[in-house]
């Protein structure tokens, strides 16, 4: 293989909201903003596209990363092709797949099978990772409330409503909940600035998590994960497959009442010992998990395609 060129890369980061005034609201783009601050700090040249534009940058040798929620980017002849599978693994297909130089999934699961079709060395795992400039143990005492950030989604979400019918109330920020029935009364606010997000993790009693039911049967974690416990707060998530074994005593999981219930007043009745040792951990996740090492690993795969040609 002939040496790779360590010149700075131009990169275009594509995500899927119709346009960066939409995106505002999206966790699509502040994991956009996170790797874009990352990469940029390796020296490279680093946009991020919304649909829109999408196809606005055509100029040959550049490098298109597509964070693939939802789908309908067509790879640019001349430019190298990354796509990156941080959300709906069940809408993506081979076919799709197959257009790109390389495939990184965020899962742990089903990687023997796309070396298969897509060949060795055209595919990797990628983990979702955590900002550690914003998601940190901040000094803040925790309040004793059960947190949930996220909107109200098609297919619901588990951990919302595990709360509500084991009785917890919940302090719930997110859009789309003003008129729930059931949710409604747990609302603080429907917007949250993501700055502020590690502060609120911090200062919880257990922050809530679940994932979409095709990221939980693909073993694909959530960044949420990575962030609540780069914050030291304890996290009560739906159990998902593939959750990395370092991170396993570090997370309580669910699949029913009563596990929520065990899995809620063991988080809920963690010390200051406890929470020591969380904070402690939390400074390998945001190292191990960071966007910086997110993107040293994009870097390298980047220049390994572009120079076998």
């Amino acid at each position: 293989m002939p040496e790779a060129d360590q010149s700075p890369l131009s990169i275009r980061l594509k995500i899927a909201p119709a346009n960066l005034v939409r995106a505002q609201r999206w966790g699509d783009y502040f994991f956009a903003r996170s790797l874009q601050d990352a990469l940029s700090a390796r020296g490279h040249t680093v946009e991020i596209d919304a649909r829109d534009t999408w196809q606005a940058d055509t100029t040959p040798g550049g490098v298109d990363l597509v964070l693939r929620g939802f789908g309908g980017f067509q790879p640019i002849a001349g430019r190298t092709s990354m796509l990156w599978i941080i959300s709906h693994p069940g809408n993506v297909r081979g076919e799709e797949m197959l257009e790109y130089d390389h495939v990184f999934t965020a899962s742990g699961r089903g990687q023997r099978a796309l070396r298969r079709l897509l060949g060795r060395g055209r595919v990797s795992q990628l983990l979702q990772a955590t900002d550690p400039e914003i998601m940190r143990p901040y000094e803040v005492e925790s309040d004793g409330s059960m947190l949930f950030v996220g909107v109200n989604r098609r297919g619901g979400r588990p951990s919302l409503d595990m709360a509500q019918r084991c009785g917890y109330d919940v302090k719930l920020w997110g859009k789309g909940w003003v008129e729930h029935e059931r949710f409604a009364p747990f609302l603080q606010g429907q917007f949250l600035p993501n700055g502020t997000l590690g502060q609120h993790y911090s200062g919880a009693g257990v922050v809530l998590n679940d994932h979409w039911r095709d990221m939980r049967a693909n073993g694909l974690v959530s960044n949420r994960v990575f962030d609540v416990l780069a914050c030291g707060a304890p996290l009560l998530s739906d159990k998902v497959a593939g959750l990395p074994a370092a991170l396993e005593p570090w997370v309580y999981t669910f699949k029913d009442e009563a596990s929520f219930r065990e899995g809620a007043e063991a988080a809920l009745a963690e010390g200051p010992e406890r929470r020591a040792e969380r904070r402690a951990f939390a400074e390998t996740v945001r190292q191990e998990h960071s966007f910086a090492a997110r993107a040293v690993t994009i870097e390298n795969w980047a220049r390994a395609v572009q120079a076998r040609g």
